[in-house]
């Protein structure tokens, strides 16, 4: 079986790119994988394999498996990283289902989210300047990191 190698996704303006690399156990599909964002980096983290950037390069979206064991359904959560700031926000996330980011629009991201059984399946919209709980990278060099207590809002 061939091994898949690593993707890179290329913002629009060709100034960062996302590294996604096959993660443990994932050698041979594209279900799991590691990331990197320029100097922003996701330590032991497992990501899907299909991230977005948004038009003006500032935002990367992406789903991150939050249990990578798939003899249930899958617990999944849809991650928006504001690269320029360092800081990433949790948009929703989905018991035993799956959540993908599909596209940016202005201050919104659209999504699709499938629930349990893949029965409720919705596409979803959110504007990022409503999103709350935006917090450093967790796994940031140290220099590039704001201070813990800096939560608010971009």
């Amino acid at each position: 079986m061939k091994s898949i190698s690593e993707k890179l996704v290329q913002s629009p303006c060709r100034r960062f790119k996302a590294r996604l690399s096959p993660s443990a156990g994932s050698s041979w599909d594209c279900s799991h994988a590691m990331l990197a964002l320029q100097d922003l980096y996701f330590g032991s983290r497992v990501f899907g394999w299909h991230g977005i950037w948004s038009p003006c390069s500032r935002y990367f979206a992406i789903t991150e498996w939050l249990d990578v064991d798939t003899s249930h359904c899958p617990d999944m959560q849809l991650v928006i990283i504001d690269v320029d700031a360092g800081k990433e926000c949790f948009v929703e996330q989905v018991k035993c289902g799956f959540v993908e980011p599909m596209s940016f629009h202005d201050d919104t991201l659209k999504y699709n989210k499938i629930g349990k059984g893949m029965d409720a399946r919705t596409v979803e919209h959110r504007r990022i300047s409503e999103l709350t709980g935006w917090r450093p990278v967790s796994g940031s060099r140290p220099d590039a990191r704001d201070s813990p207590e800096d939560t608010g809002t971009v």
